[in-house]
């Protein structure tokens, strides 16, 4: 049973009428009044949020949302100004985005929560524990991003030093976005993409406008979660740090304790979800109950 969603997976890549009741499935969160969510939530039980990163929507975690919803209640969540979320033309920041996840959990009366963060959607959630602290969480899960985008020295664990986000992030977004895209996406996985898989992540990614791609990568450059990272620690949520083989490698960072390594590229749960889904099935088995 639980390996029949790669059958529906499959069906939904292929045919576009069945993509296109995909689109129908989910739901939306009126947060504010001009900001509205938009979520897919599947199954019952104890709640996992998915957060997906940077540019991404919900759709990402289709093989997640298959396979956790038959034992919790699993729900994905589009960002403002990402997927099918409104759009903003200011406000396009993880501060803003941690505020609106607090806000879209207590629209939904979610209470005992394991956040689950993507790359730079793990911002979101360190935002919403600067805001809201620690209570509301059973657990916390961090896919692929340290508390602290940038760092100068060697072997600490961050994204880049800050003289490589202008050349490898920030101009060729500005200067030629469709070719920045397609070169990132491929980045992001270790297989070669199918035009299908590629039009499928480009289209996502699309779904941001180009300015509030910026707002939102040049916050995430400069921030800098650590304080939230030692807040988690010292309050003993139970914490499921994941690296990629890239991330060490690239940066000569060394295994960290507490640290799991999975994978070789930042969408490893899309491109092998069986590796991950176990990996993050055998922590959610093993946190306490009330």
């Amino acid at each position: 049973m639980r390996n029949s969603w790669k059958v529906i997976l499959c069906l939904l890549h292929l045919c576009p009428l069945a993509a296109m009741m995909k689109e129908n499935t989910g739901h939306y969160a009126k947060i504010s009044d001009d900001v509205s969510l938009f979520y897919q939530d599947f199954g019952s039980g104890q709640p996992l949020v998915f957060i997906p990163g940077w540019l991404m929507s919900s759709d990402v975690f289709e093989a997640q949302i298959a396979y956790f919803s038959q034992n919790y209640r699993v729900i994905a969540l589009d960002p403002r100004s990402q997927g099918r979320s409104s759009l903003t033309m200011e406000n396009n920041n993880y501060t803003q985005h941690g505020l609106d996840l607090a806000k879209f959990l207590d629209y939904l009366q979610l209470q005992d929560v394991v956040l689950i963060g993507s790359g730079w959607g793990c911002n979101d959630l360190y935002a919403y524990t600067k805001l809201r602290g620690t209570d509301n969480l059973k657990a916390a899960v961090f896919i692929d991003a340290p508390p602290k985008a940038t760092n100068e020295t060697e072997g600490k664990w961050a994204c880049a030093k800050c003289q490589d986000w202008g050349s490898t992030l920030i101009q060729p977004l500005i200067y030629n976005r469709s070719s920045f895209v397609k070169t990132w996406v491929q980045s992001l996985v270790e297989k070669d993409l199918s035009l299908c898989e590629l039009n499928q992540l480009i289209s996502q990614s699309f779904r941001t406008p180009t300015y509030a791609a910026l707002e939102m990568a040049i916050d995430a450059v400069y921030a800098d979660y650590s304080p939230e990272s030692k807040l988690l620690a010292n309050k003993k949520v139970p914490i499921l740090e994941l690296a990629t083989e890239e991330s060490v490698k690239s940066l000569k960072m060394k295994p960290q304790m507490g640290i799991k390594l999975i994978g070789s590229k930042p969408l490893t749960f899309w491109e092998q979800p069986d590796q991950f889904n176990v990996v993050l099935e055998s922590f959610l088995e093993e946190l306490p109950s009330k």
